[in-house]
């Protein structure tokens, strides 16, 4: 039988007595992404207790797409100091690191950028190729069946300008199948508020050109102007000169 010198078995008895302390104790939580706070104006709307703006998300679950809502609560206000159901055109939402952060490891919300937002379109090229991005949409709506999600009937106003998540920087191209109309953009690694732009140039008629670019950071307390849902590959808004 070997015997361990009584140092030995001190240091043994230590070590284990450590190990027994480090694997009782608690991993730190985990880091969460940047918060944001994002604005919103529209044209007058009455107000009542079913006006939503929501922030969602799509998931794929096998062959469907389903419509999910993260947990936020948008605060409206007034254009004036006196408060009417007419008068109020402006919203802002919250979105928490940790949402965020729980958002991007949604499988489903996750998807590679050529088979997700370049599904259906032709001449695609994307670099790099292997970038997966999630995305947050925003929507004004009235929440009739009171679900929190909102429908084709309930919808009031959108934008096409989206929260983004990209797994690394990248740019595309792309153009949609009818010929009429090509988008690039270039996005930044991590979330950043991408701008929708459309322009149709006066010498090319019937052709339109849409953008959707990262812009920095602080550009994001710019207000995002909602509007009636149109197409987003050849409108702007209804207003002219705004961003979706």
């Amino acid at each position: 039988m070997k015997v361990f010198p009584s140092k030995h078995i001190v240091w043994l008895a230590g070590s284990v007595a450590l190990s027994a302390l480090l694997t009782a104790c608690p991993k730190p939580p985990p880091t969460p992404d940047p918060s944001v706070s994002l604005s919103f104006e529209f044209p007058e709307v009455m107000v009542s207790a079913d006006l939503r703006l929501g922030a969602i998300y799509f998931q794929q679950d096998g062959h469907q797409v389903k419509v999910k809502r993260l947990s936020t609560y948008p605060n409206f206000s007034a254009t004036s100091g006196t408060a009417s159901p007419q008068q109020v055109n402006r919203a802002s939402v919250h979105l928490s690191g940790y949402e965020l952060l729980e958002l991007r490891r949604v499988p489903g919300c996750v998807s590679p950028f050529l088979t997700g937002e370049a599904q259906g379109m032709t001449a695609v090229t994307v670099t790099p190729e292997n970038v997966l991005t999630c995305n947050v949409y925003f929507t004004l709506f009235r929440d009739a069946n009171g679900d929190g999600l909102p429908s084709v009937s309930e919808e009031l106003y959108n934008t096409h300008t989206i929260y983004s998540h990209a797994s690394t920087p990248f740019t595309y191209r792309f153009s949609h199948a009818s010929g009429h109309s090509t988008e690039t953009g270039t996005r930044t690694q991590g979330w950043s508020l991408v701008r929708h732009e459309v322009l149709q140039p006066s010498a090319t008629p019937g052709q339109y050109r849409v953008t959707m670019n990262s812009g920095p950071r602080e550009d994001s307390a710019l207000p995002i102007r909602l509007h009636e849902p149109t197409n987003r590959l050849i409108s702007q808004s209804l207003k002219t000169g705004g961003t979706k």
